[in-house]
């Protein structure tokens, strides 16, 4: 917006001061393109389910399953798909998926939850794959009260020259059902960018 108000203004500067004879205004500049921007589609493999006593039935799963999902497709676009996330680096939306005593120690691994540093060099990642197992832990009344979700993602990173760049991540994320919603507890997390992704 900034770009296209100077532009408007040094237009109007020129006519105002121009000849009679050049009142055409100037072709409005061209904006910036913006890079592409990539959905990304988290595959829910496996759910399992482990009650404190007898079974459950797989219909039962599958709303908190799907919750789960959800949880992971929108902190992994922000921490790695989305460039309108990434705000230089800070990945500021990324927290709100951690519960309020995982938040500190998350700020400290950032750069091992998301793209990190690597984010300023960055104009796009385009997911290659994205896939989910969970398994839930069940309460007395067999509704599920925590989550194992192992999570394993590839994808093409394209730097500002073009160039591309190989992605993986993979974390094994422990949530809980806290404030209405699926919030990561702890985790493990493990990943690569460039050369070291493929190794």
């Amino acid at each position: 917006m900034v770009v296209v108000l100077a532009a408007a203004g040094g237009a109007w500067l020129w006519l105002a001061s121009g000849s009679p004879a050049a009142r055409e205004p100037a072709p409005p500049s061209s904006p910036s393109p913006s890079p592409p921007a990539y959905a990304l589609d988290v595959t829910l493999r496996r759910v399992k389910a482990i009650p404190v006593s007898g079974t459950v039935k797989k219909q039962k799963l599958r709303a908190p399953a799907e919750a789960v999902r959800q949880t992971f497709t929108d902190l992994y676009a922000t921490a790695f798909v989305d460039p309108a996330r990434w705000e230089g680096g800070a990945f500021p939306g990324l927290f709100d998926h951690f519960a309020p005593a995982a938040r500190e120690e998350a700020h400290r691994h950032l750069d091992d939850l998301t793209l990190g540093r690597a984010a300023e060099h960055v104009s796009a990642v385009r997911p290659e794959w994205a896939r989910l197992d969970v398994r839930f832990l069940l309460g007395p009344a067999r509704v599920p009260v925590a989550a194992q979700a192992s999570m394993r993602f590839a994808a093409t990173a394209f730097a500002g020259d073009g160039t591309e760049v190989p992605v993986r991540h993979r974390g094994d994320y422990v949530l809980e059902r806290l404030e209405g919603r699926w919030l990561v507890v702890s985790y493990r997390v493990d990943g690569g960018f460039g050369p070291k992704a493929l190794q």
